[in-house]
């Protein structure tokens, strides 16, 4: 019998990596497609932006994790740096400034109503 001989994944990864691996995927080859430094740190802020819009920045944190790990993987050590690297903290208050931020967690409409 063949065991698994992968190392363990660190707590929880394995969870945000299932969850959100179509915006993993597109995030990475968005960023990966990108030539210049400039441009590749424009995608990053993009990509992040565009999952704390949609998914909130309650996880933002590890999808910068597995989107640097994701980078890795495809070659893209500088897209990989800068998603690792990036502040999460500021892009949450630049949302709040912005007024997105109390959207983000309203019951969605098609759930039907809130119960109180």
């Amino acid at each position: 019998m063949k065991k698994n001989l992968r190392k363990a994944r660190q707590g929880g990864l394995y969870y945000y990596e299932s969850m959100y691996a179509l915006e993993l995927a597109r995030g990475a080859s968005h960023i990966a497609s990108m030539l210049s430094a400039a441009t590749q740190e424009a995608g990053v802020q993009e990509v992040l932006q565009e999952f704390a819009v949609t998914h909130g920045t309650a996880a933002l944190d590890p999808f910068c994790c597995l989107l640097a790990e994701r980078l890795e993987k495809r070659g893209c050590a500088a897209g990989a740096k800068k998603a690792s690297d990036f502040d999460t903290s500021g892009l949450a208050r630049e949302l709040t400034r912005a007024g997105l931020r109390e959207t983000l967690y309203e019951w969605p409409v098609w759930a039907g109503a809130k119960s109180a």
